[in-house]
This record gives structure tokens, C-alpha cells and sequence, in this order.
């Protein structure tokens, strides 16, 4: 393109004041997506709204536009605004430009920009398409910045070049970071995410987590980067096909939860005990200490690294990943332990799934019972209930007994758990059709498959809360119960893969008969 096209198409570009008329700007990157500027400001428009995500395709389709701007410092009075969420709000030392105020037209303010524009951008960057853009297509080759000051989010090598990165909201945010680290090698990151909850107070974990973005970089500075879109949330395009991850991810996710469900026996041994285990066979010792039926080889594997971690975090007060510790051909990682704003009515979750100690809650308005880790919900069951019977409160695992009738088709079902030494238990139940109703005499019944997988994953002094609004309405009620479990990413209670633990130690009590309120 002339020299003269190009100084017109952007004099008559700036000619709208595109900060003042986004609506402008969005039109204008369809029909002219090579304007890397306009994608740019486009960009920054949204990092000021607070769109994370938004701003972070933006400026991803944006490439050296927004690579030069975040290098160099260019103060603008009365141009662009900042923002504290923008990634732009504190730019890098340079030179500092001050704009001439015009009071008869906006657009005196604009000049110093043009300027700028004309400086930087070269001229291939500034080339305006000459047909319609139409849909944003569902793979895009950007030039991956060079890594500078911002770190990549905490990650999970799942195997070589694939990195995994989870996103607990804010992907757009991760997205920028992913991007300014890709230059430093070459593979394929993918960021993931949960669903929220309808009430947003909760990350449905157990509704699977999912694939949104991929970056697969080159390597080497300056080298370009390919994202790839998932879920059409992330961008205005034809979502790529995301089966391949599917298996990638459900492996990841269960290795998660085989991490949450050994720290969580560890803690509970510590808080029975007063001190640390010192062999994985101390968290499967015969009934009445049977804290868990057994361990995995990864459990048992992991279990030096994940005591030197609760360890740790016991006295700095925070969560730690035992299992992802214990890859010993995992290079040292440089984390980013960052926490997401909560809301008024959103509780405050860690950047990193799983962390927190397991608890119980169960809704008796719902139905339901959900084993959780922080905002996270791991497992979602239907229950049975005895309505007013039924107590609400505070209570604890106190003991756990495998086929408490002495066979796994009594009244108790094949497994049982007493809450703080009461006659009250969550148990199995040969009345599957109480289900869902108001029919025991005030424990907790389910049905055999959630009530076993439940019984592998907690383990003696995990946290019961009863009460009623605690949970959030279930899309699919009967998702992930004795009907056939939903498949990865099907909205389910569970997913496909339960959890299960071999069967390690005496776990039965054929000593005692059970009296519990059923």
C-alpha cells in the first residue's frame, strides 16, 4: 500500500476518537483485521472495562503493536486511559511524549498518537484488509513477545512440550502471561478452566475442566506463537477440536484429586495423632485407625514429598500439591501463588485447583451431597434424608466401617461413616428409591457406587456441614448416579473415571452391631 492510502485510511481513522467510540473500533477490526493498532487500542478499551479476556485476544491478535508498547514508555495526556487490570497501566522506560490539548476538536489530542504510530509500527503491521473479515478463524499465528517481567502461572508438564495451565476465572490474565513467556521455548501450553456455578460461588470441578485456549510456540526470541480457541466464550470464531485433550486432561485432573485426597489423610492423621505420619501404611491401618483403604502407587510414590509439604504449609498457613511434587524428571518451576478477587458473594479461591483440605456439605433443601476442596466441588451425589430428622450443623468423620450389616446389601449398604460419635452416619442403603426423598429416620443414605467412591477419598476428621442454600441447583440431578455417570464434560455429578483405591487393610468391624437412625 502507498504511503499516501495509508496516511489517509489513518488520518480517517482517528478522525472517530476510537476511546470514545469503541463501537467503532469493534467494527473496524472486522472489517480491517491486519490494523494491528485499532486491535491494540481495541484492546485497552476492554483491559479499562476490566474485560480480561477480551483485552487479552485483543492484544494477542495486536502482536508487535503491543509488544513495542509494552517495552517502551510513552506517556500520553488525555489519550489513553490506564487501568489498573490493563497490562499496559505501567509501561517501560522510554520516552515520555506530551499531547497538544485542542479545545475546538477532539482530535488535536490524536496527533502525538499518529506520531507514535508511524514510528513504531512497520508497514506490513499497518496494512488494512481490502475484503471483510468476517468470523475471527479458530487458530491465529501471533509473534510471542519476549519474556520479561511478568511470570508464567503455575503449571503441570503432562508430558514433552505440553504444559497445562489451569485458570480459576481469569484466563485472560493467564493468557497474557502464557504469551510473554512462550518465547523462551518451544511447545504447546493450554490454558484450562471449570465451570462456575450458577450461583457463581463455587467451581464445578466435577462438571470437568476444559480446555480454552492453546499457545504453541517455536521458541527462540522473537519467534511466533499459534493460539488455537476451544470454547466459543474465548472469541468470535469456529472452536477448534479439543477431543485430543480430553484423555490429557481427565488423567491430569484425576492425578489432582489422588493429590488432595493423600493430603487430606495426612492432616487428618497429624490432627488425630498430634504428630506426622512417617509411612505411607500409617494412613491404612486396620479399623479403627483405617483413615483410607489403601494407596495408589502414585500415592505411595508421592508420599515423602506430600508429609515435607503439609509440613511446610501447616506453618505457612497455606495449601500445597504433594503429587505434582513428587515427578522427579520435573524441572524446578518459578510459581505464581496469586489469589482471585472474591466478590461479596463469591468465597476466595487459590490460582491453583485443589489445594484445600476435603470437607462434606450437604444441602438438605437439594438432596445433595458434595465433597469439595475449597470453591471447588469434587464429587456431587443425590442423598436420602429424614427431613426435620435430619440434624443441621458442624460435624466430623469419626469413624468409617466397610459393610457395617456385615454384608454390602443390608440396611447401612456396603459402607458407612459416623458423624462426631453420634447414632447419625452417611451410609449406603437397600432402598435405592429413598433417594432424593425424605424417608430415613434422620442419617444420610446413598446409593453404593457414590457411597464407596466417597468412602476412598475421606478419610476420619473430614469437616461435615449440613444445612439448607448451601449448594447450588443441579443442572442434571441424576447426573453421576446409579442411572450411568454422565462423560467428561457431560454436566454430571462425577465424572467417567471414579476414584478408587485398592483394598490395603481390615476395614470391617464384624464385632459391632450398628444402630444408626437409618
Amino acid at each position: 500500500m502507498k504511503d499516501k492510502n495509508r496516511n489517509d485510511q489513518l488520518e480517517r481513522f482517528f478522525q472517530h476518537n476510537p476511546i470514545e467510540d469503541p463501537l467503532y473500533l469493534k467494527k473496524y477490526v472486522k472489517e480491517h483485521p491486519d490494523h494491528k493498532m485499532a486491535w491494540y487500542l481495541l484492546g485497552r478499551e476492554y483491559a479499562a472495562q476490566g474485560k480480561e479476556g477480551k483485552a487479552a485476544y485483543c492484544f494477542a491478535q495486536s502482536g508487535e503493536i503491543y509488544e513495542a508498547f509494552e517495552h517502551q514508555k510513552i506517556t500520553i495526556e488525555g489519550a489513553l486511559p490506564s487501568s489498573p487490570s490493563s497490562p499496559s497501566s505501567a509501561l517501560h522506560k522510554g520516552t515520555t511524549v506530551t499531547s497538544v490539548k485542542s479545545k475546538s476538536s477532539g482530535k488535536g489530542k490524536w496527533m502525538p498518537l499518529m506520531v507514535i504510530l508511524l514510528l513504531l509500527a512497520v508497514p506490513a503491521a499497518m496494512d488494512l484488509a481490502k475484503n471483510d473479515a468476517g468470523d475471527i478463524p479458530n487458530e491465529t499465528v501471533v509473534t510471542a513477545p519476549a519474556a520479561a517481567n511478568s511470570p508464567a502461572p503455575p503449571k503441570q508438564e503432562v508430558s514433552s512440550g505440553l504444559k497445562l495451565y489451569f485458570s480459576n476465572g481469569d484466563w485472560g490474565k493467564k493468557l497474557q502471561q502464557v504469551l510473554s513467556s512462550s518465547g523462551s521455548g518451544a511447545g504447546e501450553s493450554v490454558i484450562m478452566e471449570a465451570p462456575r456455578s450458577s450461583d457463581g460461588k463455587w467451581s464445578e470441578w466435577n462438571k470437568s475442566v476444559k480446555p480454552l485456549i492453546s499457545v504453541e510456540s517455536k521458541g527462540g526470541g522473537g519467534g511466533s506463537a499459534a493460539l488455537k480457541y476451544f470454547q466459543s466464550q474465548t472469541c468470535s470464531c469456529e472452536v477448534a477440536d479439543s477431543s485430543a485433550l480430553v484423555p490429557v486432561i481427565a488423567n491430569w485432573m484425576h492425578e489432582r484429586e489422588q493429590a488432595i485426597v493423600l493430603q487430606s489423610a495426612i492432616q487428618a492423621y497429624q490432627k488425630k495423632t498430634g504428630t506426622l505420619p512417617e509411612k505411607p501404611e500409617q494412613l491404612t491401618k486396620p479399623y479403627p485407625n483405617n483413615l483410607l483403604p489403601g494407596l495408589s502407587p502414585e500415592m505411595q510414590e508421592a508420599f515423602p514429598q506430600a508429609v515435607s509439604k503439609v509440613n511446610e504449609s501447616a506453618k505457612a498457613g497455606k495449601g500445597q500439591d504433594p503429587l505434582q511434587t513428587a515427578d522427579k524428571t520435573e524441572q524446578p518451576k518459578q510459581e505464581l501463588r496469586e489469589q482471585a478477587a472474591p466478590s461479596s458473594s463469591q468465597p476466595k479461591a487459590s490460582a491453583e485447583p485443589l489445594l484445600e483440605p476435603l470437607r462434606i456439605v450437604i444441602d438438605t433443601d437439594k438432596h445433595r451431597l458434595a465433597l469439595v476442596s475449597g470453591d471447588f466441588i469434587i464429587r456431587s451425589y443425590p442423598v436420602g434424608l429424614g427431613g426435620e430428622k435430619t440434624p443441621q450443623g458442624e460435624f466430623f468423620i469419626s469413624e468409617k466401617v466397610r459393610n457395617p450389616n456385615g454384608k454390602s446389601n443390608g440396611e447401612f449398604g456396603s459402607r458407612g461413616m459416623t458423624l462426631s460419635d453420634t447414632l447419625y452416619a452417611i451410609h449406603g442403603t437397600n432402598k435405592p428409591s429413598s433417594i432424593g426423598k425424605d424417608e430415613s429416620h434422620g442419617c444420610v443414605r446413598m446409593l453404593q457406587d457414590d457411597v464407596e467412591e466417597l468412602y476412598n477419598m475421606v478419610a476420619h476428621e473430614t469437616k461435615v456441614t449440613i444445612g439448607k442454600g448451601l449448594l447450588p441447583p443441579s443442572s442434571n440431578p441424576d447426573g453421576g448416579n446409579g442411572g450411568g455417570s454422565p462423560g467428561l464434560g457431560a454436566g454430571g455429578g462425577k465424572p467417567d473415571q471414579s476414584f478408587g483405591l485398592p483394598l490395603q487393610t481390615n476395614d470391617s468391624n464384624p464385632s459391632k452391631t450398628y444402630k444408626w437412625l437409618d
